[in-house]
């Protein structure tokens, strides 16, 4: 089953996550973080592909007004596949089932150079928090590489904290969406 997560924009926001159609994927392929950052976050072609092919992941470009900005995808643990008797874990993407049910994961997030340092992350977590919520999701969890000029302080300063596991060498971090933490 593919994830067809509820997204409703708020009315009056300017910073919206609108479908990558045919109309729209060359922009979203355009979009590039500093090349600092390119260590810490997979271009969009690569995140593209893998949203494809894995019924897991929801994906969109990030706009503003009706410029893409960024891009976003998220890995919806309600569809995974079904285990049967001694299979291996249900997908590719969390092969050790570290992800709980309870939690909807940001598995890509970036904001395109030129674009950054005004506040947009932040709009853009605040609408995943709610876009979880409304989902039936009590947490938003993500990974990231820790690094000189890595994201850790920017997702630490919207509130997440980490939960002491790792996944795939990541540090896992989770905001508690059962108080206002967005």
């Amino acid at each position: 089953m593919k994830s067809e997560l509820d997204y409703i924009p708020a009315q009056g926001e300017s910073l919206r996550l609108v479908e990558i159609t045919v109309d729209n994927y060359l922009a979203i392929l355009r979009l590039k973080v500093t090349e600092e950052q390119r260590q810490f976050v997979a271009g969009n072609a690569v995140s593209l592909v893998q949203g494809h092919y894995h019924d897991t992941a929801w994906f969109r470009a990030v706009y503003e007004c009706d410029q893409p900005v960024g891009f976003v995808m998220l890995h919806d643990p309600r569809c995974e596949p079904a285990e049967t008797v001694g299979d291996a874990p249900d997908s590719d993407f969390d092969p050790e089932g570290k992800i709980a049910d309870d939690s909807l994961f940001i598995w890509r997030l970036m904001i395109a150079d030129g674009h950054q340092g005004r506040g947009l992350g932040r709009r853009v977590i605040a609408i995943l928090a709610e876009l979880a919520r409304r989902n039936g999701f009590s947490r938003l969890c993500l990974s990231y590489v820790e690094g000189e000029g890595g994201p850790g302080p920017f997702y630490e300063a919207c509130g997440f904290q980490r939960s002491g596991r790792l996944i795939d060498d990541e540090i896992e971090a989770c905001l508690d969406l059962s108080v206002d933490g967005s």
